[in-house]
């Protein structure tokens, strides 16, 4: 059984995405440009990819840029070998975050005039995510956060480095889900939520669309509501501030 179409009605990520969750044992070509691309999966896992001379991650990353071309799946079709260890939505973090760098997303933090004026607005950043705090049931933690990945403003006690592996994370997580929804054509990503055992994670688009607030609340004291709220509230205070 296979399946063809093209990738201006399915990216990419949403192949490898379905084809992974649907754990399809399978040979995927891709078509860009004059350049061919072969995936192979199997067990819920992308096992062995080629592009010309290169194979393996790197063949992931290099095709999550394409944008147009047609792609041909069949099924049964086991893997020749092994060449990819890492799992699915690994690579495909991984990709996105080397096409936010690629795309020097960090051109799009505002200048400022000075340090001592970059230095004031980070103190006020962080005074009003503490002011937020106090209006959150359940509070744990909040940050604000570029859409390059950069933490602008933040209330978690780890350390700079776990911080930033957060940051960047987020990110990537963010613009997984603003793709997908794009390609079904829902129209534009409000918040996103992601509910654990114990927090709930909630993250908002400031109204520029270039920075974008965290909240995690305990998931038995906190309320949906009153973080859906709150974080509207404030994204358009925080928007309001970094402008002036």
């Amino acid at each position: 059984m296979g399946m063809q179409g093209n990738l201006l009605d399915m990216a990419i990520a949403d192949l490898i995405q379905h084809n992974c969750q649907d754990r399809k044992t399978a040979q995927l070509k891709i078509e860009h440009s004059g350049r061919q691309a072969i995936l192979y999966f199997e067990e819920g896992n992308i096992s062995h990819a080629i592009l010309g001379n290169q194979m393996g991650e790197d063949v992931i990353y290099e095709i999550l840029k394409w944008e147009e071309g047609t792609f041909d799946l069949e099924t049964g079709i086991k893997p020749p070998r092994t060449s990819i260890t890492r799992s699915w939505p690994g690579l495909l973090m991984e990709g996105a975050r080397r096409l936010d760098e690629a795309e020097h997303a960090a051109s799009l933090i505002p200048s400022k005039q000075n340090d001592h004026e970059e230095a004031h607005t980070m103190v006020n950043l962080n005074d009003m995510l503490k002011e937020m705090s106090g209006e959150v049931t359940g509070y744990i933690s909040a940050s604000l956060v570029g859409v390059d990945g950069l933490i602008l403003a933040s209330d978690i006690s780890n350390s700079a480095e776990d911080q930033e592996a957060f940051g960047a994370q987020m990110t990537t997580l963010l613009k997984l889900v603003n793709a997908s929804v794009e390609k079904l054509g829902a129209g534009i990503v409000e918040d996103n939520l992601t509910t654990t055992e114990n927090a709930y994670l909630l993250m908002r688009l400031l109204p520029d669309k270039q920075y974008f607030l965290i909240l995690t609340v305990n998931r038995k004291t906190g309320n949906l509501g009153n973080m859906r709220l709150i974080t509207k509230i404030y994204s358009e205070r925080f928007s309001k501030a970094m402008t002036l």
